[in-house]
């Protein structure tokens, strides 16, 4: 997955959350959004996909599992 450039443009972004071991991971893209989820799955993530009430983007919100 390529991720977004210092510009902008198309690829995914990484923001932190207010909790402390949870990322939310945006992408315009809603294909690719899926494809992202995916990838974070098989790597141990726990990842639910969100829409943001204001703006409607979505975005994945993923944490690492708990073992």
């Amino acid at each position: 997955h390529r991720p977004a450039g210092p510009d902008g443009g198309d690829g995914y972004r990484v923001r932190a959350t207010p909790q402390p071991e949870a990322v939310a991971v945006y992408e315009p893209d809603g294909a690719a959004l899926r494809g992202c989820a995916e990838t974070l799955e098989r790597a141990g993530w726990h990842v639910g996909e969100h829409t943001e009430p204001r703006t409607r983007a979505r975005y994945l919100l993923a944490s690492p599992r708990k073992v």
